[in-house]
Order: structure tokens, then sequence, then C-alpha cells
């Protein structure tokens, strides 16, 4: 079976980043919708959207190397996933809701991985010597 990672140092710093950053995208989103206090909402949105990311990952090789193609890919199948995921947990299944959720989830999410992907790769410049993002 194939793993996650290729095994460098440059892609597990980006695997740590982009789910840093999705940690983040969860939290400005929760501390927006003035849910920051509970645990529990945190979980519900965070677990869906880690585990589409990592399955999407692993199937789309998004880290075998680290290649911007590759992190468009994801990001496209990923996080509407998680949507789905999401919504299959709460147990809300208006279209209307749905629809702006997957594009504002989309969005922003693709926002924070971005940045999240420029500081990895500046970072991982500066302590392994890596080479810039291969187009693939």
């Amino acid at each position: 079976m194939a793993r996650l990672t290729d095994g460098t140092p440059e892609a597990r710093l980006t695997l740590a980043v982009d789910l840093l950053a999705i940690v983040v995208f969860i939290g400005v989103g929760m501390t927006s919708h003035h849910d920051a206090a509970a645990v529990r909402i945190f979980l519900r949105n965070l677990i869906p959207f880690t585990a589409a990311w990592l399955a999407t990952s692993w199937a789309f090789g998004t880290y075998r190397p680290v290649a911007n193609a590759t992190l468009i890919k994801t990001l496209v199948v990923a996080i509407p996933i998680g949507v789905v995921l999401r919504v299959a947990w709460v147990r809300v299944w208006d279209l209307g809701d749905f629809l702006t959720f997957a594009g504002v989830a989309l969005l922003f999410a693709s926002v924070f991985i971005g940045v999240g992907r420029l500081l990895s790769t500046v970072i991982g410049e500066r302590l392994f010597g890596a080479p810039s993002r291969r187009v693939q």
C-alpha cells in the first residue's frame, strides 16, 4: 500500500502545514459564526474535513512528491467531500445552505491552504534546501 508522503522532510512539513491550515480554516469559520467555545462543534467540523483531506491526499498522491497540480486536484475533491460528510454528520440537508457552505468552504479552505503552502515552501527551502514546487 502506498504511503501518504514520499518520506521527504519537505513532504512531511507540507502535510503538517496543510493540516494546520485546515484547523485554522475551521477555527476562523467558527469564530465568524460565534461558535468559538464549543469543542464539540469544532470536532464535528474538523473531523469530516480532515478525513476527506487525508483520504483524497493519499488517493491522489498529494505528498508523493509535493506538487501544485495535485494540490489543486485535492482541494477540488476533498473540500466538497468534507462538506458532504459534515452535512451527513449534522443532518442538515437544505440544498441552498449546502451549496452556500460548499462554495464558502472551497473558497476559504483554498485561501488558507494556499497561504500554508507558501509558508511551507519558504520554510522548507530555509530548513531543508528544498526545491520549489514542481508543476505536474
